[in-house]
């Protein structure tokens, strides 16, 4: 991020505070507080195309017009904006006469793919409306997505903090950032409070046809007494409801008319009951899987592993497992933040769905540390003279996976499975790997984290 400050050659003038005869109407200084360098505000111009409107960027910079403004003023009002994360450029200036200065602030926004989108996973005292709209009064960039980078996030967990004190609950408020993965392509920032945790003590769903009773009754079963969430990830309430009618090709399914009824409130649980109305649709059969192709993965190549095929039900689960195959292909050359997405068009005449595919790679990850646990001096050497992955080598995914199930060239590490974590570094793209092996009697298996 670039903060750049300068002032217009007029107001170099004003600042040098010269003799009257320099002075000629109309900026002769009258007022003995403009000799102190104060200034008052006439307007405030935000120039760059930004998602903010200007009440909000003006709240965000702390400044008003028909305000008095200090030299330094100038300088922390573009610094609160820099510090937002909002954005990668801010140049200030003023002109005019200092009786009526107007302020000019040219801003350049940060980089979508540097966005999260914000999920609020279960703050059951507010419709999703509600919750923006006060979040936004103590927060006035906050339009839904937030900065990677900057304090934004800090001061949603610090406004949903005051949200709930003015409410008389007592809860400690977090948040997650959430990877994107095949089925599940945005980069999110999950908010949610515990303690006191929120479960669902009943839900209640109207709509529900014949034919899917069993497996929606099923669902709620399982559903009730364990955590609510209400946010944009895969596991939340809703999608879990409708993955019922999108694994079976009812792409269009959906929930509405959701209303929440705390039904008790004793630490250290809140209850929450749910009802909902649900919309089935129709089920679709695929169209096509339109992939255009990439080296690492070409058009016919996708379409030969593709597990969803023209004709057949367009069923989310078949789609998921057919964009894992991209995924992987991608992960495999090192491209770990990979954002696999499907767009799908839904001909609602001949019920035939169309999902277009595309691949935002990321940065190319390479191994930076390779950490090996419980492994026996004799181990440790089978190990190393099997293991082809080495430090600076791009980090491929599948060969990991692949060494720890399938290799049989490690006879002492019998009985030994194995688990995984990978911590990258976003920035450096690089990624430590620590492979742990754990003693057991079972066949080797692989856990990834």
């Amino acid at each position: 991020m670039r903060l750049s400050f300068w002032l217009s050659a007029l107001m170099l003038t004003l600042l040098a505070a010269p003799s009257p005869a320099q002075h000629s109407a109309p900026y002769q200084i009258e007022d003995p507080a403009l000799h102190v360098g104060e200034y008052f505000i006439h307007t405030i111009v935000f120039q760059g195309e930004t998602p903010y409107s200007q009440p909000s960027l003006e709240a965000a910079s702390g400044l008003q017009p028909g305000t008095a403004l200090t030299r330094t003023g100038l300088q922390t009002a573009a610094d609160r904006l820099i510090e937002t994360g909002a954005f990668s450029d801010v140049q200030a200036s003023f002109d005019g006469p200092a009786s009526a200065v107007d302020i000019i602030f040219k801003i350049k926004p940060t980089d979508p793919a540097n966005m999260l989108h914000a999920s609020f996973e279960n703050f059951v005292w507010w419709q999703p409306s509600e919750l923006t709209s006060e979040i936004q009064k103590r927060v006035p960039l906050f339009n839904g997505s937030i900065p990677e980078g900057g304090n934004q996030q800090e001061a949603i967990e610090d406004a949903l903090h005051q949200l709930l004190t003015a409410k008389g609950i007592t809860a400690t408020v977090t948040s997650e950032l959430i990877a994107p993965f095949p089925g599940q392509p945005l980069r999110i920032a999950e908010f949610r409070i515990q303690p006191p945790e929120v479960r669902l003590h009943s839900l209640k769903l109207a709509g529900v046809s014949p034919t899917f009773l069993p497996l929606t009754a099923r669902l709620t079963s399982s559903l009730i007494g364990s955590p609510y969430n209400e946010g944009l990830t895969t596991s939340s309430l809703q999608n879990r409801i409708l993955d019922i009618y999108r694994d079976a090709g009812y792409q269009d399914a959906s929930l509405t008319s959701l209303t929440r009824t705390i039904a008790a409130a004793a630490a250290p649980n809140v209850e929450v009951d749910i009802a909902a109305t649900l919309h089935e649709g129709e089920l679709y059969h695929l169209a096509r899987l339109d992939w255009p192709g990439s080296p690492l993965m070409s058009a016919q190549a996708f379409t030969t592993a593709a597990k969803l095929h023209p004709g057949e039900p367009a069923t989310q689960q078949a789609l998921r497992d057919s964009l894992a195959n991209l995924d992987a292909a991608y992960r495999n050359h090192g491209y770990m933040d990979v954002v696999i997405t499907a767009n799908p068009t839904l001909n609602t005449t001949t019920h035939q769905a169309t999902f277009t595919l595309s691949a935002t790679p990321g940065p190319q990850y390479r191994l930076r540390k390779l950490t090996i646990l419980n492994l026996s001096p004799s181990q440790r050497r089978d190990f190393d003279s099997t293991w082809k992955l080495r430090k600076g080598d791009i980090y491929d995914a599948g060969y990991v996976t692949a060494f720890l199930k399938s290799n049989t060239a490690l006879h002492t590490r019998a009985n030994y499975p194995a688990s995984c974590n990978v911590v990258e570094d976003p920035e450096a793209a690089t990624l430590d790997l620590t492979i742990t092996f754990h003693k057991s009697t079972d066949a080797a298996t692989l856990t990834l984290r």
